[in-house]
């Protein structure tokens, strides 16, 4: 088991790129349902560069709802307090979940970025290096 180097931040920090700092956005299914607020975000610490969005979807009065967990790229700004997921809800509500967003292994990041069709960011960051060694 790996842990991920992502780090979870619940607020708009100054590092982050402006149009990542997405923490209290609203966020949107391809239908253009409203899902949830967002919570948080998950960005590498050396880059700042989100990599997901963190929202719970769900719940009501004594449920606490399901920690949703995904992929920015899949995310089309709507304005400045609104994002669009480009999945329905229904396929979101069934997107794999971490045991722990603080905690979080690559092996969970792959299936979730499997489960959203896309292939893990860390072999792009290798793939530059190895493509240029030299920095």
């Amino acid at each position: 088991m790996t842990f991920s180097p992502l780090r979870y931040h619940d607020d708009n920090i100054y590092d982050l790129r402006s149009e990542e700092r997405l923490v209290g956005s609203y966020v949107y299914d391809k239908d253009m349902r409203e899902m949830a607020r967002i919570r948080g975000v998950l960005a590498e610490p050396d880059t700042h560069r989100v990599r997901y969005i963190v929202f719970v979807e769900g719940g009501f009065l004594s449920t606490s709802g399901k920690t949703v967990i995904f992929p920015i790229a899949h995310l089309a700004a709507i304005d400045s307090a609104k994002v669009q997921a480009q999945y329905t809800r229904e396929a979101i509500q069934q997107a794999p979940t971490p045991e722990d967003i603080d905690a979080l292994t690559r092996e969970e990041e792959q299936v979730i970025l499997s489960y959203f069709d896309l292939e893990p960011y860390w072999d792009e960051a290798q793939e530059k290096e190895e493509s240029n060694p030299e920095g």
